[in-house]
């Protein structure tokens, strides 16, 4: 039986990473993103290395909550099912609190929360008619405590896990699964400029990690493990006032 994939904000980093992992791994990929010029590249890419898998792609921009019900329908009727849909699209405009950066900080709350929310709560309405299905959210470590500098990113991250924990219970008398991954220093545009990046990894081998943990069904799990599991507990049970003399900016 083929398995189908769709992947929002597919166009880079981990979105377009996982596109190709899941292609090596035979699976029909939906992918979308806001620029079509560029999905249309990447189609073209893994259809040359992968010639047999179908590729379905669409433009979308999530934080045009609207449309995405449309979008993901339109690509579950092509694709003929759906199995994992992956909310994938985010970004980070965040600066520090007092540069007078909101609009970034909305942005950043739009998309990456309110974007990845609208898009799992698409998908559910799709999964749930065939009592089965399994959605992912591309969360953070950055989610486990206010990073400085990154004050609205840490926010959407948090967000997100939170409510994919209430959404766990919320939709498991339909068959859905809900997957939480926290990504470490994966090497992405979204995190390229920064200055420190501890334990950062590749792309690919990001996307790689990534996979086998979807795969596998996990609740939720740092990407990769080790040594995040680690320092992301360490993280979460700091006092405030030792958190408060870091700064990794």
């Amino acid at each position: 039986m083929n398995r189908n994939i769709i992947i929002t904000g597919a166009s880079s980093g981990i979105g377009e990473a996982l596109a190709f992992e899941f292609a090596k791994r035979g699976y029909g990929l939906g992918l979308t993103a806001r620029r079509l010029n560029v999905l249309k590249s990447i189609q073209k890419k893994i259809k040359e290395q992968y010639p047999n898998i179908q590729i379905e792609i669409q433009a979308l921009d999530v934080t045009d909550y609207s449309k995405i019900p449309v979008v993901l329908k339109k690509l579950t009727n092509a694709l003929g099912s759906l199995e994992i849909l992956v909310a994938n699209a985010g970004m980070s405009a965040s600066q520090a609190v007092g540069s007078g950066n909101f609009e970034g900080d909305r942005a950043t709350i739009e998309t990456n929360l309110l974007g990845a929310i609208a898009t799992v709560e698409a998908g559910v309405q799709i999964m749930k008619k065939g009592k089965s299905g399994q959605i992912v959210g591309i969360s953070s470590v950055a989610g486990f405590r206010g990073i400085a500098g990154a004050a609205s990113y840490s926010a959407s991250k948090a967000g997100l896990s939170v409510y994919l924990e209430a959404a766990r219970n919320d939709v498991k008398e339909f068959g859905i699964h809900i997957t939480t991954i926290n990504p470490g220093y994966i090497d992405t545009p979204i995190n390229q400029k920064r200055k420190v990046r501890p334990f950062v990894i590749t792309v690919e081998k990001g996307a790689a990690i990534i996979a086998k943990q979807i795969e596998g069904r996990v609740f939720e799990v740092c990407a990769p493990v080790f040594p995040w599991v680690i320092l992301g507990t360490i993280m979460k049970i700091l006092p405030g006032w030792v958190w408060r003399r870091i700064k990794v900016r």
